[in-house]
């Protein structure tokens, strides 16, 4: 049964969600990045209106470091009564297969409890590169192999990970240059030091005309720039992938906890205002049974484990 439209429906599980927990509890999720970036954003507007719902506290808690590490390890061992959860992204797939110190299998190390949001990523290239398209800079890109260079926040991020799969699927050989974030990337886009990224925060650059946005990553076009074609549509296949928020919990969480909390999040999500301020960062509401964030995760890894392999990339 769908949640839109159901107003006696999402009535009786305000009803019920309301009678299950005593509003003097807190909810703190933690979010494993620090203050003032896009999951951060995303959380603080998922966790306001999911409080509304439950009718208590939803607390975001910012615990940065270690490539989400920290921030993750925290939720896995909290204790499982639904009042710490995680709200992360595409990272929480990729840090086992780039990090030999992380011992966690993605798809069964937390309970999934929902997706929240996808938002695709934009392949972005310094306006002055003599190309306005995607097929353009692929033509170009291998006519001149090893002239070129891509930027990331480091080795194992999703922006390396990706730069791989797109020389993979488009037969080019870009050079790859990591940095500290990938705000230091995009920066170094737009002076020219380098040639393309992957970023989901290009837009304002992007309109000052100091680099040019070819395709985004996802299935569906960015709603803040309806002209700019998604990767298949610029006829590039293989590459539709997008990042994502979802909510999890510990592992052990009951299973009646989990319902509840995922039918909340499904509510939240289609507030209006909700969606007003997720198209503001690009980013696009998603509902659904736990299941549906567990195979994006098993999605994830099983694509970027491959890329791994097929690139003989080595992470120490």
């Amino acid at each position: 049964m769908t949640l839109l439209g159901r107003r006696t429906f999402i009535g009786g599980i305000g009803g019920l969600l309301l009678s299950s927990v005593s509003a003097a509890e807190v909810i703190r999720v933690v979010v494993p990045y620090a203050a003032g970036g896009i999951t951060d954003i995303g959380a603080r507007i998922i966790c306001e209106q999911l409080g509304q719902v439950l009718g208590q506290s939803v607390i975001v808690e910012n615990r940065p470091g270690g490539g989400t590490r920290i921030g993750t390890s925290t939720v896995f061992a909290a204790k499982p009564d639904g009042n710490t959860l995680l709200l992360t992204n595409i990272a929480y797939s990729i840090l086992p297969l780039v990090d030999p110190a992380v011992k966690y299998d993605a798809v069964r190390a937390a309970a999934p409890v929902g997706i929240a949001s996808v938002y695709p990523i934009a392949i972005v290239v310094n306006a002055a590169l003599p190309v306005k398209t995607l097929g353009e800079f692929v033509a170009y890109a291998r006519k001149n192999p090893g002239k070129l260079s891509y930027g990331s926040a480091g080795p194992g991020s999703g922006a390396h990970l990706g730069g791989e799969l797109f020389k993979a699927l488009t037969g080019t050989y870009l050079v790859h240059i990591p940095y500290r974030s990938t705000a230091s990337a995009l920066t170094e886009v737009a002076a020219g030091r380098i040639d393309l990224t992957f970023d989901a925060t290009a837009i304002e650059l992007a309109k000052t005309g100091k680099v040019r946005i070819l395709a985004v990553s996802g299935t569906e076009r960015d709603p803040r720039m309806p002209d700019v074609p998604t990767v298949a549509e610029a006829g590039l296949k293989g590459m539709e992938t997008s990042s994502w928020l979802g909510l999890f919990a510990p592992l052990g969480t009951p299973p009646p906890v989990i319902e509840r909390l995922n039918q909340a999040l499904n509510v939240a999500v289609q507030n209006e205002g909700l969606k007003a301020r997720f198209r503001e960062l690009g980013m696009l509401p998603r509902s659904g049974p736990p299941s549906l964030l567990i195979d994006q995760v098993r999605h994830d890894t099983q694509l970027y484990q491959r890329v791994i392999q097929e690139a003989k990339l080595k992470f120490e």
